[in-house]
């Protein structure tokens, strides 16, 4: 029997391990993936970003009542306060964007006005893209972005990101991949959200646990440094000579492997099939499509592992002119929904996550005097 003295041993990284139950989403390693019960292959064919926001947020697909009042929401709270660019300003060029965008969400913490927790959750969720499109310039001395009055959270978004003008169906496409971010279950940045949380600290600080999770490579930045691998390999035919020298070097080849899917990433297949088709619609060059196409087709035979959507959302990214170094800062503006809806669900039913650990260090030491001390 496990008691105190005894404790449970489980899996290195928790993996397979159940630390909660949630209502919010499920993926499974067949490819599917659930939000609030609906498959995602259902929502990114039929809602909009806000709908889906709302849905992962409040567990029901809003009225239209409730979809009105809930973007009017995001738009009147987007306003960030001058002195939180400043603040971003005064950071430099060599800031990391998502140390950029942490400062920041620290910052809000201390300045923000709502008073209740829901409008606090609300300002997060709407500053977020904000801080996160203005992540790369304002540090490099550059002007803040504004959203645009008037648009949808993914149009003002894209508005901010890049100069140029998308037509509808990239617009959509947008929408659709920043959905896809939206929440993936207990992956490594909710879950910091939800120990942060179970403290009973406040959303910015929560939000900025989370962010600094997201800044390591095995969970955030793998959509910046698929881009790149891309575009070192440039040549759709040499995607398995570039396989085999990366295996034999053991480097690590990104956008490939998930910790739950097995079989392939439900998102990465919509993804696929966005960048198909944004790039048939421009018609002339699709390498980019081709080399990813390559790429995942010599990673399968080789290895039998399947490309996840990171692998797929940077070529979209990248065809709408948006910098790199954004990328994963867009994953934070979309991620802030799904670790509030985790937040709020951890202190409905709130226990302080205090896991134990096993030692396996040294006991019985005697203390021994500095000058009796071997070097």
């Amino acid at each position: 029997m496990t008691d105190a003295r005894d404790p449970l041993k489980v899996a290195k990284g928790l993996a397979g391990v159940s630390v909660a139950d949630t209502g919010i989403s499920k993926s499974d390693a067949d490819g599917s993936l659930i939000y609030r019960g609906y498959p995602i292959w259902e929502i990114a064919t039929n809602a909009g970003f806000e709908e889906t926001a709302y849905l992962v947020l409040n567990g029901t697909l809003p009225t239209k009542g409730q979809l009105e009042s809930f973007t009017e929401g995001l738009r009147d709270r987007a306003e960030v306060e001058p002195k939180v660019f400043r603040i971003m300003r005064d950071l430099g060029r060599d800031a990391h964007p998502i140390d950029v965008i942490r400062t920041a969400v620290s910052a809000l913490g201390s300045i923000d006005s709502e008073k209740d927790l829901k409008g606090k959750q609300l300002s997060l969720e709407a500053k977020m893209s904000v801080l996160a499109a203005n992540s790369h310039r304002v540090p490099r001395g550059e002007d803040p972005r504004t959203p645009r009055k008037g648009l949808r959270f993914t149009d003002a978004l894209l508005q901010m990101l890049t100069p140029r003008e998308a037509t509808e169906y990239e617009r959509r496409v947008f929408e659709r991949v920043m959905m896809l971010y939206l929440e993936h279950e207990l992956n490594a940045s909710s879950f910091t959200v939800r120990v942060v949380a179970s403290t009973l600290a406040d959303p910015y600080a929560a939000a900025s646990a989370g962010l600094a999770s997201l800044k390591g490579p095995l969970h955030g930045g793998a959509n910046e440094a698929a881009m790149e691998m891309l575009l070192d390999l440039g040549d759709p035919a040499k995607a398995g000579e570039f396989l085999q020298a990366a295996f034999n070097e053991g480097r690590k080849v990104m956008g490939f492997g998930h910790r739950v899917y097995k079989r392939f990433d439900p998102r990465a297949r919509l993804c696929k099939e966005y960048l198909r088709e944004i790039l048939e619609r421009r018609g002339g060059d699709d390498r980019l499509y081709r080399l990813c196409d390559s790429l995942e087709a010599e990673m399968w035979k080789a290895k039998r592992i399947p490309a996840n959507m990171d692998f797929f959302a940077a070529p979209i990214f990248y065809s709408l002119g948006i910098e790199i170094p954004l990328y994963t800062p867009i994953f934070a503006a979309s991620r802030i929904f799904g670790w509030m809806a985790h937040y709020s669900e951890q202190i409905e039913d709130n226990k302080l996550i205090r896991p134990d650990s096993t030692y396996v260090g040294r006991s019985g030491l005697k203390y021994v005097p500095i000058e009796e001390r071997e070097p």
